[in-house]
């Protein structure tokens, strides 16, 4: 493999002087600070020769045969044009563009349409000086970004499901980071659906967002409200505050939130064993919460090429669920039985510490990144059943579970100059450990103790060179995974299995006139979360259970995607293969298959088809963006012992607006509907919902007021059929999705956050 890479390395260093004459530079604004996307254009008698846009550190390279005539075009959005004539020896050094801003007096700008372009197999979505930049948070612009839609509540990746997010650099691990971000601080936001070596092997999907550059010192502080309605009362309270004297700075932030919510289903639940089993169950649960965060930390910016930081984080979280649920049982279309259980529920995090230490340096053309982590977690649910039979005996079942984890994991990434592009290289570790007891006098119901230790060591190196009017990239990345599993603190190695794995990637992209173009592949894994693999049972009712699989093996998946932009429009097409896919499933659990267990299975393959594309548009004060997209797999199952293809396609369209009122009012209203299909072994009912809301923003932005109402026609409502072999579960969902919320948020002497930690184990976090 040592071979391979040098060879790799050789040949794209080789290929790249080929192309003659090297013009570089560096592109800065008027305080020295590196610009970043600058278009950089070689021209000869204002012909278009070829063109590139600058890196993070403003940095171009450019190559060319011609040596007569040639001059170079740098423009940049809020910049002058500036036009240079070439060297004789093709070297800039430091160029300084002038902010126009500075030059034009009285001038009003106003919001113009989001612009989107590629850079690498990125997405970029730019946010600055448009409508984006007036929707109130980094949760808000997300929703309005091209690719992520709105699922449950949560903001996926389509096709990928959930992203790995990261806001300058740095992982967030807490998704209510989004809500203390102000939307008019967000300087782009990057979607990328084939990560990268870089990235831990099971990241399907990652978001990058960029804030704007920092200004001012002393204190700043951001404080957010919100007071919502789904039908009970809910509200979250955020607290940000900030200190920078000179390069030192100090922050904490506080989270307190609180609130009840209503669910409300039925199932139907088919069971074919020595009998024809029907169970119809209604259920009502009302779930009460709180849960408060703390996080402290410093950072220390030496100079220009080094900087450290380290943060201390303390979760504590606690949830009071309280159901009653009808089961009428039939036996081959006879009654059996009716059961009315009254649950209890007791969820306790108490409490949840993570800490971050980061350093970020340059030395000479070398850029250093290290990031060490750590998490411990505690877990523990109390479950009290007492259900009532109208033919049978009366039960009460409780149950006691207690779940410890921890995890350590460091990562570090050089980066180094070379060719016309850069070398990346690295090596990340990760050890986590988890631990779980489970307590019942229920005896058709065992207590357990496991345990899982697991320690992934990975190394990755990725190369990207500029080839004329092309960029390429490959990269390679090995993980070692040690898993072992104890069970009643005897190790079980028929689970206990050791992998090694080569994940490969590769891009390369180009611009045809107004035309970007990508094409990347990527090797990936999807790992089971602790939760899939924990073996404890769980008591629903007394003919449904519900459990992990400790047995489950890794997905995994090859990823071959096309992605294209013109002017503000795009369109992505990918196609994936998944090897032994995760899949919930049910499983007879007693001898006479009578009793069934929800869990998750590991299925042959699939195959998977997506395609993405869509536009924004802009109508005087109106700003619509219309977006359309499909996935179809190609998955079988057998369903009473009869093969069942599970393909029909799910599309998806969404239909956003901004419209600019009077008095500086944005008004978004925002359509979304999604058709019926399959996703793995899972039929989905089509669904929908329309969202508006109002901002204000006061003060020159340091007062703001969101009014905003949530799925207003109650239309987001999906229902699911689960389809198995001896089990088919069809459940209707009733609950009211609908939300009225109302923000209020004040921001004094508001900073860029400058914290550069990375993060390490950012996968292995999600799986916790």
């Amino acid at each position: 493999m040592k071979r391979l890479t040098l060879a790799i390395v050789v040949i794209l260093v080789l290929s790249s002087s080929a192309f003659g004459k090297d013009i570089k530079g560096r592109v800065l604004d008027e305080n020295g600070n590196p610009l970043e996307f600058v278009n950089a254009v070689l021209l000869q008698d204002s012909v278009f020769v070829t063109g590139v846009i600058t890196n993070s550190n403003g940095e171009f390279n450019l190559s060319s045969d011609l040596t007569t005539g040639l001059k170079l075009r740098l423009s940049f959005v809020g910049f002058d044009i500036k036009i240079i004539d070439i060297a004789p020896d093709s070297e800039f050094g430091n160029i300084k563009m002038i902010n126009s801003n500075t030059q034009l007096k009285e001038v009003v700008v106003k919001s113009n349409a989001s612009k989107v372009h590629l850079k690498g197999n990125a997405l970029v979505t730019n946010v600055e000086n448009s409508v984006l930049a007036n929707t109130g948070t980094a949760k808000d612009v997300l929703r309005q970004i091209p690719m992520v839609v709105e699922n449950n509540g949560n903001l996926e990746v389509f096709g990928k499901g959930l992203p790995v997010v990261y806001i300058n650099g740095r992982k967030i691990t807490d998704s209510q980071e989004l809500s203390t971000l102000l939307s008019g601080n967000i300087r782009n936001v990057e979607v990328i659906t084939s990560p990268g070596t870089s990235y831990s092997a099971d990241a399907k999907a990652v978001i990058r967002i960029r804030t704007k550059r920092p200004q001012g010192e002393g204190l700043s502080s951001a404080f957010r409200s919100t007071h919502g309605f789904q039908h009970y009362l809910q509200n979250a309270n955020i607290m940000n505050l900030k200190y920078r004297v000179c390069d030192f700075e100090v922050f904490s932030n506080f989270m307190y939130n609180t609130g009840k919510n209503r669910e409300k289903k039925s199932t139907d639940i088919t069971t074919l064993a020595q009998s024809r089993w029907s169970q119809q169950l209604s259920t009502v649960n009302a779930k009460r919460y709180n849960g408060f965060l703390g996080k402290a930390g410093f950072l220390w910016t030496i100079n220009n090429n080094h900087s450290i930081g380290t943060y201390y984080q303390n979760e504590y979280a606690k949830s009071k669920n309280k159901s009653h649920l009808v089961s009428n049982v039939l036996e081959n279309d006879i009654f059996y039985d009716k059961w009315e259980t009254r649950a209890n529920n007791i969820i306790k995090n108490t409490p949840r510490h993570a800490a971050n230490v980061y350093y970020n340096g340059q030395i000479k053309k070398l850029n250093i990144d290290f990031n060490a982590d750590y998490i411990w977690n505690k877990g523990i649910q109390i479950t009290v059943n007492d259900e009532t039979s109208q033919i049978h005996e009366n039960q009460n079942v409780t149950t006691h579970s207690e779940n410890k984890s921890r995890m350590l994991a460091e990562k570090l990434v050089l980066t180094y100059p070379i060719g016309k592009g850069v070398l990346r290289f690295g090596e990340e570790y990760i050890s986590s450990r988890t631990n779980n007891h489970f307590n019942t006098e229920y005896t058709n119901l065992a207590n357990a103790v496991s345990r899982i230790k697991e320690e992934n060591t990975a190394c990755f190196m990725e190369i990207m060179q500029q080839l004329g009017k092309f960029s390429i990239g490959a990269g390679l990345r090995y993980e070692h995974v040690a898993y072992d599993y104890f069970e009643n603190t005897n190790s079980d190695y028929n689970l206990s299995k050791t992998y090694n794995n080569v994940f490969p990637s590769f891009n390369a992209s180009t611009r045809l006139g107004n035309v970007q173009m990508s094409l990347s592949y990527s090797g990936r894994v999807e790992r089971p979360t602790y939760s899939n693999l924990n073996a404890n049972v769980s008591y629903l009712n007394r003919m449904t259970y519900e459990s992990g699989n400790p047995r489950l093996q890794p997905t995994n998946l090859h990823n071959l995607e096309y992605m294209a932009v013109w002017k503000s429009y795009f369109a992505q097409v990918s196609y994936s293969y998944f090897d032994s896919p995760i899949v919930n499933t049910t499983k007879p659990y007693s001898n006479d298959g009578e009793i069934s267990i929800l869990t998750y299975e590991n299925f042959k393959k699939k195959h998977f088809l997506q395609a993405f594309i869509g536009g924004q548009f802009k109508f005087g004060a109106w700003q619509p963006r219309i977006n359309a997209g499909m996935f179809t797999q190609w998955f079988d199952i057998v369903v009473n012992g009869k093969d069942k293809s599970m393909n029909k396609p799910i599309g998806i369209l969404q239909w956003q607006n901004a419209i600019h009122l009077p008095m500086d009012i944005w008004l978004n209203i925002d359509y979304q509907w999604t058709t019926s299909g399959n996703d793995r072994n899972i039929y989905i009912s089509s669904f929908s919902y329309v969202n508006a809301k109002l901002y204000k923003d006061f003060c020159e932005k340091k007062f703001s007021l969101t009014l905003e109402a949530r799925d207003i026609f109650n239309g987001s409502r999906k229902n699911v059929t689960l389809h198995n072999n001896a089990v088919t579960m069809f459940q209707k969902n009733f609950s009211d999705m609908r939300c009225v919320t109302f923000t209020l948020q004040y921001n004094f002497n508001v900073t860029r956050e400058r914290y550069r930690g990375t993060g390490a184990g950012n996968m292995e976090k999600k799986r916790f």
